[in-house]
């Protein structure tokens, strides 16, 4: 049942249901609830309070269909939500449930990261076997770098140290949710006797590696951990000052691979993919070398939470472009979601899985209601202005009942108001997140970013083929390859050298929890997806902004 009011058409559902998405609440619901129960000892009877949400919906039934499919998608939703909380309790249980090692031993393992810190490094090992004794999960090992300059990913070593079994999930910065869901159990202090003793076959880090050793060899330091962060999310080689003056100019998120350098890469592939020798392809057989490429690419970053979300959004847009059917964002982030989750339940708990998710969301529901408004003050402005004089052509046009195109400046004017509209969407669905976790937020954050997001876009497909390439060259062509990136990059270090960002950043305000579901709340009633009128819509965002505005002041005042 449709009506329409004030020229909008409002219907009978409150929202559209979206089975992937809703599906990706309640699962990201049962994982909280799973949280509160083991560390906060909320009691699992709270669950019944489910009950009575579930039933609700039925009170609107008029037809014995909508009463089978108000079953279908409440036990769908059911589902979600317990196999979120199981989910999570398996995890958690599992890494709790380790062998306990408290002396010295020897280790031997694959290292899978090695990081700097000054005179110290630490590595990454997987495959561990410690005293000879085969165990489940990952190692980290704290040493001199004198131990690990000859080291790369990989190699397998032999080490001696004090081994330590990781069994609390709670650390000093609250859960620790990176550790528990890259399974890492055990630490290692007080190094000595490293020794290599083979190489393991991994195609993804010998790829990642090879980019390494290539990229340092044909530029200078500082481009050279630039390039290997933006190309692979691995910022450890940065110097710390320039990183958090970036951070501090809000574009650290370029260091981080996401949607960002996959749609590059997922644009770059499809320009590839129109090439006339790939025309000729079944369009199954595009599909599968378009994905094997993107997971091979997401396999060397490491598979990441925010990489996995956007070669997943990628795939299941151009399949549903293959097939001739629609795609919906918001299903399609959604169906991200429950895949990362259902791998890693942990990643909810990760700063980095929040704020990706959270600008993907931002895009879906508030870059199109930005936008609009900016196209309708950008027309009042230019209808203040005389129109242009048509041409002879364009005359005819309109006579024969055509439309015209949109001029060369019209376009660019439409380009810039939607790059800025889903760059301000981004910087609202994020910003009190930052606040509340950082403790601080860049306003100038949009500016950079309309001048490094377009650069990074045009040049990373660019960027990454150049290094692909140069590892199968000679280091001495190398440099010879790389040499214009190097200098782009230097370009780009001069800036965040000469200015210090960290005294444009908001800080020292506390966000609490309740402002930051007020905050969100309110960002959903801006956006079209509530299916009310646009007054009503507005008042419940005003209200939940007000209540925002309230909390934030009860806070730091």
């Amino acid at each position: 049942m449709t009506k329409l009011k004030n020229s909008q058409t409002v219907t009978s559902k409150l929202f559209n249901f979206r089975p992937f998405f809703f599906a990706a609440i309640c699962f990201c619901l049962g994982i909280a609830f799973c949280y509160f129960h083991i560390f906060y000892g909320v009691s699992a009877w709270w669950s019944l309070c489910l009950i009575p949400i579930a039933l609700a919906p039925f009170l609107f039934c008029r037809t014995r269909r909508e009463t089978l499919q108000r079953i279908i998608a409440i036990t769908w939703l059911l589902v979600a939500f317990f196999v979120g909380f199981f989910g999570f309790s398996h995890r958690v249980h599992s890494y709790q449930d380790s062998v306990y090692y408290n002396g010295r031993y020897y280790v031997t393992g694959t290292v899978v990261g090695k990081t700097y810190h000054g005179d110290l490094a630490t590595l990454t090992l997987k495959g561990v076997a410690i005293d000879e004794e085969r165990v489940d999960g990952k190692l980290i090992a704290y040493l001199s770098t004198a131990f690990v300059e000859d080291l790369s990913l990989s190699d397998k070593i032999l080490l001696q140290g004090d081994v330590q079994t990781i069994t609390s999930c709670m650390g000093e910065y609250g859960f620790r949710a990176s550790e528990i869901g890259d399974n890492v159990r055990f630490e290692c202090n007080r190094v000595q006797n490293v020794v290599k003793v083979g190489k393991a076959f991994d195609p993804f880090l010998t790829m990642r590696n090879r980019l390494q050793e290539r990229i340092y060899a044909g530029m200078d330091e500082g481009s050279a951990a630039i390039t290997v962060a933006v190309l692979t999310g691995d910022s450890s080689g940065m110097e710390s000052g320039l990183l958090q003056n970036m951070r501090a100019g809000g574009i650290a998120h370029i260091f981080a691979v996401s949607g960002l350098h996959v749609g590059a890469l997922f644009g770059f592939c499809l320009a590839v993919l129109k090439v006339k020798p790939f025309r000729k392809l079944s369009k199954p057989s595009r599909f599968i070398l378009l994905a094997s490429l993107l997971l091979f690419y997401a396999g060397v970053c490491g598979f990441s939470p925010s990489i996995l979300r956007a070669t997943v959004i990628c795939l299941v847009a151009y399949g549903a472009t293959l097939l001739g059917t629609g795609t919906d964002f918001l299903e399609s982030l959604g169906g991200a979601a429950l895949v990362i989750l259902l791998l890693q339940p942990t990643a909810l708990f990760e700063v980095g899985f929040q704020l990706s998710f959270l600008a993907c969301l931002g895009l879906a529901l508030l870059s199109t209601p930005i936008q609009n408004g900016c196209e309708l003050v950008y027309a009042k402005v230019r209808g203040a202005f005389p129109p242009r004089k048509l041409t002879d052509s364009e005359r005819k046009m309109i006579e024969r009942g055509d439309t015209l195109p949109p001029s060369i400046p019209a376009r660019m004017v439409r380009s810039v108001i939607s790059f800025v509209s889903v760059s301000l969407a981004a910087q609202i669905a994020t910003a009190p997140l930052q606040l509340h976790t950082f403790g601080y937020f860049s306003p100038l954050s949009l500016l950079l970013n309309c001048i490094f997001v377009p650069m990074l876009t045009c040049v990373f497909a660019a960027l990454l083929l150049c290094a692909i390439i140069a590892c199968f060259l000679p280091v001495g062509a190398v440099g010879w390859l790389l040499g214009i990136p190097s200098m782009l990059w230097s370009g780009v270090l001069l800036l965040f050298e000469y200015v210090d960002f960290t005294k444009f950043v908001w800080s020292g305000w506390e966000v609490p929890t309740g402002g930051v579901i007020s905050y969100y709340t309110g960002c959903t009633f801006l956006s079209d997806k509530w299916n009310l009128q646009r007054r009503i819509r507005y008042a419940i965002a005003a209200v939940c902004m007000l209540t925002f505005a309230v909390c934030l002041l009860l806070a730091n005042l």
